[in-house]
């Protein structure tokens, strides 16, 4: 029943609330164009958000500089951390309100535009942050928001969700609304020319279980099913080449493309098992969230295999152009090995070494209450299957097998 429901709700979302796209510049120097965007929009006093890092390593003086330049007013907030919390985003919202600030300007990772779209909506309501959260609770029109992703995985720059979790309980909460969607953003190679390649690898690897959620869903159309495809023969053509090659701009632009086009098909379709599971265990254990998905996928693609063979078949054909014909069992398989050969080749652990069996109750708990609220899953997980999958993620066993 309740895929029925969330599929449903879905749908309804994706007819009554169309997502729309922002507008994009991708490349060099596209941060810049961005900013101009806004000055020109008339935004003059805006709330830039950024990772510390950022802001320490002087990698934003020169956006800073050309902001001020233009008459800008510039209040900058770097108190960003991994898997923000209600209290991050209360400093920022401050911030905004104290400088009279009329646009968010965000340059980060995902954690960062996160925090972002519930500050510019925050901003503008009289909302508690916890009156926010949930299904199209935003009440009023955002703070002009622009959103340039500094990872390329999180699909955070297109999507209508934000998640942030609560400070007193650490559970994450979900912020869902077309509003959250940016009107530009820039996928500048400048910035994610330096991204590490580990975080490379996390970030792409969560790029990856986007498009194949969405296009495994039961919430899936036409238009999603176009960009998860696009999205996942981008990233398995130059993930591998972004995490070897930092420097390889086409490389990184690509990545980031199929990034985004991952965002703007889940955010329609939906996510599934992998989301939900990988969640609890970011808030048990820190554990950053592209890590944690790319351990918990291939499980989860095991466990879908009944009855997602002929869409894993589907992308086979299209990775491998395989004009054979092989049974949609065998190409599903197929798949399957190509996603653990991608990992492996992006050096994706087998295993989670923080996980500990005496939290897979809780894990599994909150896991299955996650997706039964908010995922059209193809397949319907019971406590069980989700310790098996945990069990695997555990010990490094990958072939893990379901009843």
């Amino acid at each position: 029943m309740f895929n029925t429901i969330t599929t449903l709700a879905l749908r309804a979302m994706s007819t009554f609330y169309t997502p729309q796209k922002p507008i994009v510049f991708s490349g060099a120097g596209s941060t810049r164009k961005l900013a101009d965007l806004m000055i020109r929009g008339g935004q003059k006093r805006p709330l830039l958000v950024a990772d510390s890092f950022l802001i320490k390593n002087g990698m934003l003086d020169e956006l800073i500089a050309f902001m001020e330049s233009e008459g800008c007013s510039v209040t900058i907030f770097d108190g960003i951390i991994p898997n923000p919390t209600f209290a991050v985003v209360e400093a920022g919202l401050n911030a905004s309100r104290q400088n009279n600030c009329d646009a968010v300007f965000v340059v980060g990772g995902g954690s960062a535009i996160d925090a972002a779209k519930v500050m510019a909506s925050a901003s503008t309501s009289k909302k508690s942050l916890a009156q926010l959260t949930g299904f199209l609770k935003v009440d009023k029109p955002l703070l002009p928001f622009y959103a340039v992703p500094t990872t390329s995985g999180t699909g955070s720059e297109v999507t209508t969700v934000a998640v942030v979790s609560d400070t007193e309980t650490g559970k994450k909460k979900f912020f869902i609304d077309p509003k959250y969607i940016p009107i530009a953003t820039a996928l500048d190679t400048d910035l994610l020319k330096s991204l590490p390649a580990p975080m490379t690898a996390a970030t792409g690897m969560d790029a990856l279980t986007h498009a194949i959620e969405a296009y495994t869903s039961r919430g899936r159309l036409a238009d999603t099913d176009r960009d998860a495809a696009m999205a996942i023969k981008l990233l398995f053509e130059f993930l591998p080449v972004a995490f070897e090659k930092g420097d390889d701009l086409h490389a990184r632009e690509m990545v980031a493309l199929g990034s985004f086009l991952a965002g703007c098909s889940f955010t329609k379709a939906g996510l599934g098992y992998v989301h939900a599971i990988s969640h609890q265990i970011s808030a048990h254990y820190d554990t950053p969230h592209g890590l944690a998905n790319a351990v918990i996928l291939p499980r989860v693609l095991r466990f879908n295999k009944p009855v997602c063979a002929s869409r894993f078949a589907s992308l086979e054909r299209m990775m491998s152009e395989d004009q054979s014909k092989a049974s949609d069992a065998v190409l599903a398989d197929k798949f399957i090995a190509r996603v653990d050969a991608l990992a492996e080749a992006v050096n994706i652990p087998f295993r989670l070494s923080d996980l500990q069996p005496s939290d897979f109750g809780s894990i599994a708990k909150d896991a299955l209450s996650e997706a039964r609220s908010s995922y059209a899953v193809p397949r319907v997980m019971n406590r069980n299957d989700i310790y098996r999958i945990l069990d695997s993620a555990c010990s490094g066993e990958r072939d893990v097998s379901f009843a």
